[in-house]
């Protein structure tokens, strides 16, 4: 029994290790790019070879020595973890006034259901909607919920299939060109009381074609580095289809935009997938995100089930620094 116990506990800590490493190694391929976007679970898969070795490590015999060796391995991959997940839980916040609301909703080919979303863009007081795979029939719909009066401005075409993606506002919207992304992207300038700039995106699916994935969030990069380089306050709002274990979507974050979740506190919130063949089937990833560039602090973020998607709507409140 020993043996199996030991066994199961080298496994795990090798699947571990390895995922954690993965997290930081440029790989553009499709088998360690979905390895990456798991890497925040191998915080339990440390824990479970930590208790699994830990015991057999104050046995006596010619393998203690290994036992203790990937026992302390373990527990260094707890604490690494614990401190890559750190920011999500701990730190500085904004105050309490919130100057905009920005809401995010993957609608799987238009089949997201039209009422929730026009329904909460209104509860939450939403200022600018970006929405992604928005077909004709599903603006048809989104009309009819009462978005055209709630949001009477847009920008972006609705199409048929995934690249339809498009921007709803309270305020006047300009739009300064489309970004050249597999699932369609937008570049727009916002006539807030404190105009700024917004990307919203949507990039290819690594599963589908990994290096196209890759050239997207570089296309992403670059536009944000250059609405940076001319000091304009950025949002950059969409389905990134890549997580912060992603060094590609990292590499975005380092252009001195800040996720919202990490900067609320608000934990951790996947957001996809939320259905897939069992009705039991809950988010695993956080792949949809709001980033901000230093102009705006996020005070709070939320997820809302939208029925009909595989994505939950992400909503931010947002506070502009001064």
């Amino acid at each position: 029994m020993r043996w199996l116990v030991a066994l199961l506990g080298w496994v795990v800590l090798g699947v571990s290790a390895a995922v954690t490493l993965d997290r930081f190694l440029p790989y553009v391929g499709r088998w360690p790019v979905m390895a990456a976007a798991f890497a925040t679970y191998t915080l339990i898969g440390f824990a479970l070879a930590l208790l699994l070795l830990l015991p057999l490590a104050g046995r006596r015999g010619w393998a203690r020595p290994w036992y203790f060796a990937g026992a302390t391995v373990a527990l260094l991959g707890i604490g690494l973890q614990g401190w890559l997940v750190a920011p999500l839980y701990v730190g500085s916040r904004a105050g309490t006034a919130t100057d905009l609301t920005v809401m995010s909703a993957n609608l799987e080919v238009g089949g997201g259901d039209a009422d929730t979303v026009v329904r909460t863009a209104t509860d939450r007081h939403v200022g600018v909607l970006v929405l992604q795979e928005v077909t004709p029939s599903e603006l048809t719909a989104l009309d009819a919920s009462g978005l055209a009066q709630l949001l009477p401005n847009r920008v972006g075409t609705a199409q048929p299939g995934v690249r339809g993606t498009m921007v709803f506002s309270t305020y006047p919207l300009t739009e300064q060109g489309t970004l050249p992304l597999a699932n369609g992207g937008l570049a727009v300038q916002v006539a807030a009381p404190q105009p700024f700039s917004l990307l919203a995106v949507h990039t290819a699916t690594p599963t589908d074609d990994v290096r196209r994935w890759a050239a997207d969030l570089r296309t992403v990069r670059d536009h944000a580095q250059e609405s940076l380089a001319a000091h304009r306050p950025l949002l950059v709002v969409g389905d990134f289809n890549a997580t912060t274990d992603h060094a590609l979507f990292r590499r975005v974050l380092a252009t001195g935009l800040s996720d919202a979740t990490a900067q609320a506190n608000s934990g951790w919130q996947p957001t996809w997938p939320t259905k897939y063949r069992r009705s039991w089937y809950r988010p695993l990833i956080a792949i949809d995100h709001v980033l901000t560039s230093r102009r705006y602090s996020a005070r709070s973020t939320s997820t809302v089930s939208v029925p009909d998607t595989d994505h939950l709507a992400l909503v931010v409140t947002l506070q502009r620094r001064q």
